[in-house]
């Protein structure tokens, strides 16, 4: 028995020893052909620019949140923002939802959408939205980059350009005034044509704001204009940016002892700048028969310029209105007693058109409103608001409408605008506001040194006081024929 199991035991040994050389014996695999190996997940390389554009929407939005004249909650515009980055980053329409703003924080917004758009820099992305998010807001607030911002930050006198002024006409811009011995002048372009793209890029559906903006420059820089003439043809033109004497006060005398003085900002010293040009012309002369104050495509500037202005021709009452995001916020800007330096006798007309905006708006309603002046020309821009500018990092910035102006009868100035007494659309004549009259449009025609039917027209009945005084008292329904 014993002997069995010792060679049992052998036999299992041996077994053993078998099944591990079998093992042993396996083909190894030929040393031309290594293991497989899982491939690692690639490592995306975030923009590093990604924490500037970042802090850069934040800022935008948290501004327009606290200092907009619209409360706007902060989730619409954090989700606002992200549709418009989406689009931005998506090469084609955006078919799948932007992160939820309430899911992630607008950081991971922006990192969610850059991590599917590696290839694309983040920064440019994020500024196009912010500029369409501002842009969304429908009121002339605007978004600058830091190009547009250091321009907007440079004194007027030391911006450089080419000596065009511009408007609008059916969302084309239009030049509306070419000064004289400029760039723009020397070149052959005139009021009427249109500016179709400024070095390459166009300028359709740009605020005035943006495009002037674009056209300043450092001196000597050149620009390329795509000019659309008013004949028809349309040609690119070199132009070499100069430093421009550009008064924003001009003075001069009509035919019969007229004056004429146009404004074509409100700044710091357009009040003194006023006073010198009104005191210098009756030096010049006598005293004048009357006045004709010219607002035309005038676009605001200091609001404090405003108020005086106006206080110059008002003796007593409330100037004009400003109020912010809640009603109860009021500021009312009364005429100081004694202030005025003209007679109030005398003859004043206020020209305006679709260009006149903001204060210079504020200006023609109070003067309208207390009937110290008679206003011709088109109805005013109806961008009745106040903004303020506020700088954003890096060197960037956001014009914001903060309140809006209200006119001393109480109605807003925007979005409807001043309505001049007499329209002036086309040449054509008519008193506003009258049952059966057609409305007053906005629409300018260019202003040239020869042909200036609003002008013409405010002189005629200016001259003729009989007749000033019936159409400000609205005694007569009307016009004479010329």
């Amino acid at each position: 028995m014993r002997g069995n199991g010792w060679l049992q035991g052998r036999w299992i040994t041996a077994a053993l020893v078998m099944v591990w050389l079998v093992g042993c014996a396996r083909p190894i695999p030929p040393p031309d052909e290594p293991p497989a190996v899982t491939p690692a997940e690639p490592t995306l390389r975030l923009d590093p620019q990604l924490g500037i554009a970042t802090r850069l929407a934040r800022a935008t939005l948290e501004r327009i949140g606290q200092q907009h004249v619209t409360p706007i909650p902060a989730d619409v515009l954090d989700a606002r923002f992200g549709e418009r980055l989406a689009a931005q980053l998506s090469e084609g329409p955006w078919r799948e939802p932007p992160p939820s703003p309430q899911k992630a924080s607008l950081a991971g917004v922006i990192r969610a959408l850059h991590r599917r758009h590696p290839d694309q820099p983040i920064l440019p992305a994020v500024e196009t939205a912010l500029e369409n998010v501002v842009r969304s807001l429908g009121d002339g607030s605007l978004y600058f980059d830091r190009r547009q911002f250091a321009l907007l930050q440079r004194p007027s006198a030391e911006r450089a350009g080419v000596g065009v002024l511009t408007g609008h006409r059916d969302q084309q811009v239009v030049i509306r005034e070419v000064l004289s011995g400029s760039p723009a002048d020397r070149a052959g372009l005139g009021p009427g044509d249109e500016l179709v793209a400024i070095d390459g890029e166009p300028v359709a559906g740009q605020s005035r704001d943006q495009v002037m903006t674009r056209l300043f420059g450092q001196p000597g820089s050149r620009l390329a204009l795509r000019i659309r003439f008013a004949e028809g043809d349309t040609r690119e033109i070199e132009l070499r940016r100069e430093f421009l004497d550009r008064p924003l006060v001009e003075g001069r005398w009509l035919p019969g002892a007229i004056a004429h003085v146009r404004l074509r900002a409100l700044s710091d010293t357009t009040v003194a700048q006023f006073n010198e040009t009104f005191l210098g012309l009756i030096r010049k002369q006598r005293a004048p028969r009357a006045l004709i104050l010219d607002l035309r495509d005038n676009h605001g500037g200091v609001l404090d310029a405003a108020v005086q202005l106006a206080d110059l021709f008002v003796a007593e009452g409330t100037l004009l209105s400003l109020r912010g995001r809640v009603e109860s916020e009021q500021t009312r800007y009364m005429a100081q007693p004694r202030s005025q330096i003209l007679e109030q006798d005398l003859p004043l007309v206020v020209l305006i058109n679709g260009e006149t905006t903001a204060g210079a708006e504020s200006i023609a309603a109070a003067l309208q409103d207390h009937r110290r002046a008679l206003l011709i020309g088109q109805r005013s821009r109806g961008a009745g608001r106040l903004y303020s500018v506020f700088k954003l990092p890096d060197h960037r910035g956001l014009k914001l409408a903060i309140g809006h102006l209200y006119r001393p009868a109480g109605d807003a100035i925007a979005p409807h605008g001043v309505v001049p007494d007499i329209c002036v659309p086309n040449g054509e004549a008519f008193i506003s506001g009258r049952a059966g009259t057609p409305d007053c449009p906005r629409e300018a025609g260019p202003i040239t040194a020869g042909k200036d039917p609003v002008l013409s027209r405010a002189a005629r009945i200016v001259a003729d006081k009989p007749l000033y005084r019936d159409l400000l008292e609205g005694r007569i329904e009307a016009l004479p024929e010329p």
